[in-house]
């Protein structure tokens, strides 16, 4: 520990809370603001549902499920809290991904291709070796950007949320994206350098811990909760775009 590993940690961790309180910001808006929400499609109750429980789910791998995963070296309960983590984005991604109308085509194509790029790595580490600084590694770099980015990203575009702002600052999302671009690769580094004081890699000569039946009954049974709860959750969403058409074509007809 050093003066510029805490200074790093104080600004990993404002980055990280100005995430997390965006997110809860967002369910605050959507009950009782809708109509300022930056993506219009979380004006639908369920969609506020379906970002809600999504929230729940990546603060509890980030701050609780993770950490003490690493910290006993749990692999099987670390990989349920992933698991469960991907399973609760696919509606977002599938139907409630705007990023490209919010914020750009280059932000756009930038978080598709990002998404694309951490699926794909963490499909390599579970299917390599066990190495517990990789573990260590997903966590605090990828599971953590879903929090690290959010409030800059929201902040700059204020600037270029107009069209006439746009007209006025077309370089304005082009420096949002080198900004969230820059975080993704310091946060990186950082973490590759163990320059986060309270994100602590296990040490080897700890033992891993091996899951009982129980255990693994328990982070089973969980995960199929997850995956019931996101489907019932989409597939009330999507019935309700439903009724809505409905609603529009019997207006429609009436008027």
């Amino acid at each position: 520990m050093n003066p510029v590993s805490w200074a790093i940690t104080a600004v990993y961790t404002f980055l990280v809370g100005w995430g997390f309180w965006v997110g809860l910001r967002q369910v605050w808006q959507g009950l009782h603001a809708p109509d300022t929400l930056l993506n219009p499609l979380f004006r639908n109750k369920h969609a506020q549902r379906i970002f809600a429980f999504h929230l729940a789910i990546v603060s509890t791998d980030l701050f609780i499920c993770g950490p003490i995963s690493l910290a006993h070296k749990a692999r099987f309960w670390y990989w349920g809290g992933r698991i469960a983590l991907l399973t609760c984005s696919m509606p977002l991604f599938a139907f409630l991904n705007r990023n490209p109308q919010s914020f750009g085509k280059l932000i756009g194509y930038w978080v598709r291709f990002r998404n694309i790029f951490e699926i794909s790595l963490h499909a390599l580490v579970a299917a390599a070796a066990l190495n517990w600084f990789h573990y260590y590694g997903l966590l605090y770099w990828l599971v953590a950007y879903r929090y690290l980015d959010v409030g800059p990203r929201r902040a700059i575009q204020k600037l270029y949320n107009t069209p006439e702002k746009k007209a006025a600052r077309p370089w304005a999302p082009i420096l949002n994206w080198v900004t969230i671009t820059t975080i993704y690769v310091l946060a990186a580094l950082a973490v590759y350098h163990k320059m986060i004081v309270f994100a602590k890699v296990p040490d080897e000569s700890l033992p891993e811990h091996i899951s009982g039946f129980w255990e693994m009954a328990a982070v089973l049974a969980i995960n199929v909760g997850v995956l019931i709860a996101t489907w019932l959750l989409t597939r009330n969403y999507a019935l309700s775009l439903v009724e809505e058409k409905q609603q529009s074509a019997i207006s429609a007809v009436a008027g």
